[in-house]
């Protein structure tokens, strides 16, 4: 007895049907408010020929991938940008969501002359922008260099020339001969430096009125506010006993008691 065999499903056009869709759309660049205008090619067709699918659900699902492609392009390059998202979108085909498979993807870019002239008017300002940058860092570096080099030749005078009578007596006598006393940091041509000496020393710390100045300014400061002005009163009248009139009215002036 011969057994029937069922025989198989013959594929019908359905089956292996595609649909192309086309529409324009303006996706965002990597300036999100300057925009590539597009023509967009999808090619789908139905993941299961039993289950219905919008028309929609290809396109849309093309055009998320396309969107964030196009994010990290530059309107000022839309040949690169047409290139660099049709590959990004290519290699991740088939793209298989919502009951559709899309096979194949098409983009055409194009930047209007609008566009066009808004995103060069942003590279020229960023590009100024940037330079003014540059600018105040370098100001700030100069600011910041002349304030070292002041440090320094501070430093020198103190620790080098104005250091003893006989330093500041060897670099006077070198001043005049050496044509680079300028680059050395000395001061300035013609100052007399026993008297710098004299007056540099009289302020060092330990020296007699440096003392004194220390030992009234923490006398002061325990003082009240009525107490310091009968202190000014008190100096200006010992001022003014030694005969300095000029420095007794200074005083009661700080007082409040000038007359």
């Amino acid at each position: 007895m011969r057994r029937r065999t069922a025989n198989a499903p013959v594929p019908t056009a359905e089956d292996n049907a595609s649909w192309t869709s086309v529409f324009t759309d303006r996706l965002k660049s990597v300036d999100p408010l300057l925009f590539f205008t597009t023509e967009i090619r999808v090619t789908w067709r139905r993941a299961n020929t039993n289950a219905p699918a919008s028309r929609h659900a290809a396109p849309c699902l093309a055009r998320r991938e396309i969107e964030k492609a196009a994010e990290l392009c530059d309107v000022l390059r839309p040949s690169a940008a047409e290139q660099d998202i049709t590959v990004t979108v290519q290699e991740q085909l088939p793209l298989v969501a919502d009951g559709v498979v899309v096979t194949d993807v098409q983009v055409r870019v194009s930047v209007d002359d609008t566009t066009r002239t808004a995103a060069l008017h942003s590279e020229r300002l960023r590009q100024e922008y940037q330079r003014q940058e540059e600018r105040i860092l370098r100001d700030h570096e100069l600011d910041e260099l002349a304030r070292r080099q002041v440090r320094a030749r501070e430093a020198f005078l103190r620790e080098e020339i104005l250091a003893n009578p006989a330093a500041a007596r060897l670099y006077g006598l070198l001043e005049g001969t050496s044509k680079h006393w300028s680059r050395l940091g000395g001061p300035p041509t013609g100052t007399n430096l026993n008297d710098l000496v004299r007056e540099i020393q009289q302020w060092q710390p330990g020296q007699q009125w440096v003392t004194v100045a220390q030992l009234l300014h923490d006398f002061v400061a325990g003082l009240t506010e009525e107490g310091r002005k009968e202190l000014l009163t008190l100096l200006a009248d010992t001022v003014r006993a030694f005969g300095d009139e000029h420095t007794a009215h200074s005083f009661a002036l700080l007082s409040g008691e000038a007359r």
